[in-house]
This record gives structure tokens, C-alpha cells and sequence, in this order.
């Protein structure tokens, strides 16, 4: 009997140990993501758990949210809406860069935000659909109350208070994917990561649709944008990188 619980043991192990080693490959010299971070005056970065949110001024008490973080309760951006003297009303758009779950789960939370993202990602963060990456397309689709009602396209350019919002379809982490550039700072969600040693990589492949069409997307970005547009480059799950640079570097290689 104890050889079989031994046994037993050994196989749970297996899978959890599997899960630890895939972790460690994914964080290995990843940047930290920079809580507090001020972005040319405009925005400012804040951390939630193993993801951020880009918070946004724009303009009369209004705000953009990058993304709406992974905590259903929303405690570190209501957090940051307080700091300002703001409520959850003072939310006016929710820019999703695309629809996993850990990008999503603060959605409800604004109910007086319009929430975006490009189309091919509307199912996913509606809990429609999953995403097709090696780990993802296990798992069933999962409703986390988030309701996209402005479908975006790529190329397209909105205004939310004072800011324009210029969007740019980048699939392959997922198909719906989106870069958002306000202001000189250009946000990338999932679709690259910045490492310890300030260079760009390309997105994790275990929780990437498409490895391949994902680096063809970041170079063509790299090739759409000029050196005196981006100022910064923001990541949702590691650091911050200066100028258009590091993303012509990678595109280079």
C-alpha cells in the first residue's frame, strides 16, 4: 500500500514540478515591472500580481485603462483612482491589448467605461472562445464578466478625452492582439517583454498562439513607426524600455 501512495505521489509531482520549471522558463531575465512608474507626465504604471496596468490621464478627471489587470476586485487600480481623488466612474475607456484572463478581470468593475479591443479578440475576452497557444487551448473558455462594446481595427486612431489613441493590430500572441500608442508611449501588452539587460524579446511561446507571427508582427510595427513617435515602450509584464530602439533592434535580428 505505501509503494502504490509512493507511487501516487510520484505522478501528482510530475505535472506540478513540469508547471514550476515552465514558470521559471518564462520569468528567467525578465525586467521587473515598474510600480509607481510616471510616463511622460500623462500615465503611470501599477502592479497587479504578475501583471500591470497602465492608468492614463486624459484630461477633466477623466481616465484610460491599459488593460484592466487580474484581480477581480480590482484592489491595486481602484487603489490608484483613489490616489487621484477618482472613482470608478472617472474610468471612461478600457484599452484591452488583448483577452486573456489575467488582462481582463477588472472590466466589471467600470460599468461606465467603454471597453475595446480588436475584433479577433472579442470572443476571447468574453469568454467565448480560447486562444490557441500550446498551454491555453486546454483550458475552457471562462466568462470573467467582461463585455467588449467598441470592437477596434487596426490602423484606426480614437480620441477619449484628450488623448488620440492610435491602434495597431499585431496578431500572434493572439490573433487579436493590439499595440496602442498615445502620447510617445507605445504599449505592447503580452506581444513582447522587456529584459533584465534592456533588450525586446518576443512573447513566451507557451502562452503564444503563434510564435512565428508574432515576431513578423513586431518587425512590421518596428517598420510602421518612426524614431520621434515612441518615447517609451510599456510591456504588461516586465519593464520599461526608452525610445523606438530596442523594437528596431529586435526587428533587425
Amino acid at each position: 500500500m505505501k509503494r502504490v501512495l509512493k507511487i501516487a505521489g510520484l505522478l501528482l509531482l510530475v505535472p506540478v514540478l513540469g508547471l514550476v520549471a515552465l514558470f521559471v522558463v518564462m520569468v528567467a531575465g525578465n525586467g521587473e515591472i515598474p510600480d509607481g512608474r510616471e510616463l511622460e507626465g500623462f500615465a503611470r504604471v501599477v502592479k497587479d500580481g504578475h501583471v500591470s496596468v497602465a492608468v492614463l490621464d486624459a484630461g477633466e478627471g477623466a481616465v484610460v485603462l491599459i488593460d484592466s489587470g487580474n484581480d477581480s476586485e480590482g484592489k491595486i487600480v481602484l487603489a490608484e483612482l483613489k490616489r487621484r481623488g477618482l472613482g470608478p466612474d472617472a474610468v471612461k475607456a478600457i484599452l484591452l491589448t488583448h483577452g486573456h484572463g489575467d488582462h481582463i478581470a477588472g472590466c466589471h468593475l467600470f460599468p461606465k467605461a467603454e471597453v475595446m479591443a480588436l475584433e479577433a479578440d472579442v470572443p476571447i475576452a468574453e469568454g467565448k472562445a480560447r486562444s490557441d497557444s500550446p498551454i491555453l487551448r486546454h483550458l475552457p473558455p471562462t466568462d470573467r464578466q467582461a463585455r467588449v462594446t467598441r470592437p477596434l481595427k487596426d490602423g484606426e486612431t480614437i480620441q477619449v478625452g484628450s488623448l488620440p489613441i492610435h491602434v495597431f493590430s499585431i496578431p500572434g500572441h493572439t490573433q487579436g492582439s493590439a499595440a496602442y500608442l498615445v502620447n510617445g508611449v507605445l504599449f505592447l501588452g503580452d506581444s513582447a517583454d522587456a529584459t533584465k539587460d534592456g533588450k525586446l524579446v518576443s512573447a513566451k511561446w507557451p502562452v503564444t498562439d503563434d510564435v512565428e507571427q508574432n515576431r513578423a508582427s513586431l518587425k512590421a510595427l518596428a517598420a510602421k513607426l518612426k524614431p520621434e513617435e515612441v518615447k517609451q515602450i510599456v510591456f504588461s509584464h516586465t519593464g520599461v524600455l526608452p525610445g523606438l530602439a530596442p523594437l528596431r533592434d529586435f526587428a533587425a535580428n
